[in-house]
């Protein structure tokens, strides 16, 4: 029974990444990312990570969809009704990053060497999750504060105000 609320989870997880990407009103597009944020928290609890979901809720759900509505409402959507369609230059530089990040991760997920599994519990879980985030996942934390920096300077650039 468990893989089968596995698989559901994961279901609604991949279809509501792909409506992130694939949905053009900005608005539908926080609605599909606040879906993959509570079908991420489902999967976190499923795991037993009660703390990690409760972050995940906390700190993407509100904090990130709530700067990302902001960012919304300041955008001129005249300049963004002008770049409306497929970016092809975007789509020609972009496959082939995205097929070698795919390719990487699918080695390491059948190689088994991705995440090492510690052994160690203590009755702290607060500090346990601190130490392995700036331990065995930095890199994946670097990564997602990389994205998100290029989100916010994307923003910032749309937003301002032409001379």
């Amino acid at each position: 029974m468990e893989w089968v609320i596995t698989a559901l989870l994961s279901l609604w997880l991949v279809l509501s990444a792909l409506c992130t990407i694939f949905m053009k009103n900005p608005v539908h597009v926080i609605l599909a990312f606040l879906s993959v944020i509570l079908a991420m928290a489902g999967i976190f609890l499923q795991l037993g990570a009660e703390l990690l979901a409760g972050l995940q809720l906390i700190i993407y759900a509100v904090a990130i969809v709530v700067f990302y509505v902001l960012v919304i409402t300041v955008i001129p959507w005249e300049k963004v009704k002008r770049f409306e369609g497929i970016y092809k230059q975007e789509l020609f530089w972009g496959a082939p990053f995205f097929l070698i990040s795919f390719l990487l991760m699918s080695y390491m997920v059948l190689k088994g060497k991705f995440v090492q599994p510690l052994n160690v519990i203590s009755g702290d879980n607060v500090r346990d999750v601190g130490k392995n985030l700036f331990t065995s996942y930095l890199f994946p934390f670097e990564v997602a504060s990389v994205i998100l920096l290029v989100a916010m300077i994307g923003a910032i650039l749309l937003g301002r105000k032409e001379e």
